[in-house]
C-alpha cells in the first residue's frame, strides 16, 4: 500500500501490477479478464438495495472469475487533502486528488441475479495495509441504517454488518 498511497497517475498500471503480484499467484481463477468493465464481462445491471442502478458498471476494474463462480473486481479510489466546495456546490480537491484505497468488489454468485450490493455483492477495502469490509460506521445501529432496503450507495456496507453479527444474517435486517 505504501507504493500506491499518494500516487496521482498511472491508475491502470498500478492496479494491474498490484493484482498480478498480490492476488493472481494465490487464487485459482477461471478467467483473468484484466482491466475491463462489469458490462464487458456480461453484467446487465448492478443495483443498490433500493433498486437504483450503480453507474459504476462501466468503470474499469481488474476482474477475475473464480472456480466457484464468484467474481472479484479490484480498483483504486482516490481522496484528497483540503476538500472544498466550489461556487456550483461541487466538491473539489484544493491540493489535487491521489490514490488512497484499493476496493475489492466480490459478487458471490457471479453473473447470476440479484447482482445487488448487500445481497450477493459485497465491498471490501484496503488502506494503509489494513483490510476489511467497506464501512463508515463501526456500531450495529449505524450499520443497520446503511444496510436497509432504502439504501443506495450505503448498501455497500452490508458485508460489515454481517461480519459484525458473527457471520449470521439476523432477522432484524431491514431488507
Amino acid at each position: 500500500m505504501d507504493q500506491i498511497y499518494g500516487q496521482t497517475s498511472g491508475r491502470e498500471e498500478i492496479i494491474k501490477n498490484f493484482v498480478e503480484q498480490y492476488f493472481v499467484p494465490y487464487i485459482k481463477s477461471v478467467n483473468n479478464y484484466g482491466m475491463i468493465t462489469f458490462k464487458n464481462i456480461g453484467y446487465e445491471n448492478i443495483y443498490y438495495l433500493n433498486r437504483n442502478l450503480d453507474n459504476g458498471i462501466n468503470s474499469q476494474r481488474y476482474i477475475l472469475s473464480l472456480t466457484n463462480g464468484s467474481i472479484i473486481a479490484i480498483s483504486l479510489d482516490s481522496g484528497c487533502d483540503g476538500q472544498v466546495t466550489d461556487d456550483g456546490e461541487n466538491a473539489t480537491c484544493e491540493g489535487g486528488s491521489y490514490y488512497t484505497y484499493i476496493y475489492i468488489i466480490t459478487d458471490i454468485n457471479g453473473l447470476q441475479n440479484p447482482n445487488t450490493y448487500g445481497k450477493d455483492i459485497f465491498v471490501m477495502s484496503m488502506k494503509s495495509n489494513k483490510f476489511g469490509f467497506y464501512t463508515y460506521g463501526s456500531n450495529r445501529t449505524g450499520l443497520l441504517s446503511y444496510c436497509n432496503k432504502n439504501s443506495g450507495y450505503e448498501s455497500r456496507h452490508c458485508g460489515r454488518l454481517i461480519q459484525y453479527d458473527g457471520w449470521q444474517i439476523k432477522n432484524d435486517y431491514p431488507w
